[in-house]
Formats: C-alpha cells, sequence, structure tokens
C-alpha cells in the first residue's frame, strides 16, 4: 500500500529521531548533555562542596513519601545518594538521553544496596508535568538544577517568567521542591578592595544563607538597572550563552519582582539583597538573572548556596521544600 503524499518516507522520520536523539545527547536543548556530563566529571573535586551543602538541606528535611519524581537533575550530579536512598522507588524523567547511563554509574550501586527501585524516561517533564502527576499520584516531586536553565533551553524572557510561575501553581496540592540557579556570573577570588566589608565566600569557606523572597508587585515603568557597588549587575536577559555572556535587556513595561529579601533573618529590600549576594562571592562584570525568583511562593523559606561553576565564575542556587 503507497503512502500518502504528504507522508514523509520512513527514513526520513526515522533520520530526524536519530539526530534529536544525538542533538539532545550532546547538548539536551542547552541545558546538559555530553557537554555537560564533561564538565561535572572533570569538576566533581571543585563541586563537593556545594554537592554537600545541598546534601546538608535535603537530609534535614522530613519525608513521609516513598515514590520519588526526580525532574532533571542530568544523571544527578549534584544530587546526594543518602537522599536517593530514602526512597523505595524513583522515576527520573530527563530530556538528555545519557542521564541514565551517568544515573546508574554515579547512584546504581548505593540504591541497588538500599533496595530502591528506579527507572528512566526520556520525556520533557515540563511540557508533560500535568500528566506526570497523575501518573505519579503519591511521588514527592524534585526538580534537580533544570528550573534555572529554561532561559538557555527557551531564549524568551516573557516565556520563561510564565512558565516558572505556572509551576506552583500546577503543584498545587502536591509536595515538591527544586534546587536551580537564581544567578551566575564572573568573579575575582582575591580582594580588589580593602574596603568590602563582607566576608568573602569561597570554595573551601563555603556558606549558604537562609532566604525568602518578598511578596511581589508590579513595577508600571520601564526599569533601568539598578547602580551596583562593584560594578555588577544582576537584571535579567535573554540568550543561550551559559556562562554569562551578555546580550540585549528585553523588558516589557509591566515586569515583576520581589519587593524584599529576608537574608539571615534580616529584611532588606531586593536590589540591596541581591547586592549583599553578589558582594558576598566577590561578583565582577555583569550577572545572569536565571529569571526563577517567582519559583517558589512569596515568603516560602529557601536557602541560598554558592555553587562555583569553575574557576572565577559563580552561581547561586536556591534551594527549598513546599509540604502539602
Amino acid at each position: 500500500m503507497s503512502l500518502h503524499p504528504s507522508d514523509p518516507p520512513p527514513q526520513h522520520a526515522l533520520r530526524r529521531r536519530a539526530l534529536h536523539w544525538l542533538g539532545d545527547a550532546i547538548h539536551a536543548q542547552e541545558t546538559g548533555g555530553l557537554s555537560w556530563h564533561w564538565s561535572a566529571f572533570r569538576s566533581r573535586k571543585a563541586w563537593q562542596p556545594t554537592q554537600a551543602a545541598i546534601e546538608r538541606f535535603l537530609l534535614s528535611q522530613k519525608y513521609p513519601f516513598e515514590e520519588l519524581l526526580l525532574i532533571g537533575g542530568s544523571a544527578g550530579w549534584m544530587m546526594s545518594s543518602a537522599w536517593l536512598q530514602q526512597f523505595k522507588s524513583i522515576k527520573i524523567v530527563d530530556i538528555d538521553p545519557l542521564a541514565s547511563l551517568f544515573f546508574r554509574l554515579l547512584h546504581g550501586q548505593a540504591l541497588k544496596s538500599s533496595e530502591t527501585r528506579w527507572s528512566f524516561e526520556r520525556r520533557d517533564a515540563l511540557q508533560e508535568l500535568p500528566t506526570l502527576l497523575k501518573e505519579q499520584p503519591k511521588a514527592l516531586v524534585f526538580f534537580d538544577n533544570v528550573l534555572g536553565q529554561q532561559c538557555f533551553r527557551l531564549k524568551d524572557e516573557e516565556l520563561v517568567e510564565r512558565l516558572l510561575r505556572q509551576i506552583k501553581v500546577t503543584l498545587k496540592g502536591r509536595s515538591w521542591g527544586s534546587v536551580h540557579d537564581v544567578y551566575s556570573g564572573p568573579i575575582d577570588e582575591v580582594l580588589s578592595s580593602p574596603s568590602i566589608k563582607p566576608t568573602l565566600i569561597t570554595p573551601s569557606q563555603l556558606k549558604t544563607f537562609s532566604c525568602q523572597f518578598g511578596e511581589m508587585r508590579r513595577d508600571l515603568a520601564q526599569k533601568a538597572p539598578p547602580s551596583r557597588g562593584n560594578g555588577t549587575s544582576a537584571q535579567p536577559h535573554s540568550g543561550s550563552q551559559r556562562d554569562g555572556e551578555a546580550e540585549t535587556d528585553t523588558h516589557s513595561d509591566t515586569d515583576t519582582k520581589p519587593e524584599h529579601m529576608i537574608i539571615n533573618g534580616e529584611r532588606k529590600n531586593f536590589d540591596d539583597g541581591a547586592q549583599i549576594l553578589l558582594q558576598a562571592v566577590n561578583a565582577t562584570g555583569e550577572w545572569k538573572d536565571h529569571l526563577s525568583v517567582e519559583v517558589f511562593a512569596p515568603d516560602t523559606p529557601s536557602v541560598l548556596m554558592p555553587w562555583f561553576f569553575k574557576p572565577n565564575y559563580c552561581h547561586w542556587l536556591q534551594a527549598a521544600m513546599v509540604f502539602e
């Protein structure tokens, strides 16, 4: 029987699927892939302090759950085996086809010893989130280092903000959590001025902050980039550059942003709070806002931790859990 004229030849469809699989294996739509796995392998020692901070946060929570729906994670390079062992079953969802292989290498033996069953599915978890929640009605949901990467994947600031704001709405009534990028940018590991008062955070002396992003307000006028004490900026800008390469800022006339931060119990207006974070790691140059400050509802208690991604480049991560 002949094919319908509009149907592509089978070999063309197969070729497209193969190219799509290969593209996700290499860069996972700018969020991971082989290049990420290679960077993570080379940086295991340098990233260990942040990995330990994430583990302390996760193990400090009480989990009355036997099932875990782990979204993203890209093999769990920053994930805690000890935390994963608390669950009887884990379903991992990622667009990266190599994630399953590396997850097995990193955590397979530990999960085998705890008799934790795990499975992997290559799916777009954010697009299929409502379906996944129905499939796993009793699971704790955790986003591992994925929500802060959507600015690279989607390359549309308004779309990213809308997507990330919707997460907490979709998950209403479910227990869930996330660790994700908030800001990232270049740092100077040597204090350039003795007038800088905050104690500099370094990989060997890693410190975390307790934080809440306060109530949102709507700015009706176009915002100008705020002045920052050491020449840094945490203004969001669209683009696919992972390591802080500047691109044109494209704000709409009506943007939302937190009105204040509470850092280690001390209330600061939002810009001053961001400046504290930047100064703590001796930020320099232009920093990227990953558009993720509205992932959690206002005033959700969270932990902010620096992640020294590579020499002279740092990310601030936010971690929080919501139990319902």
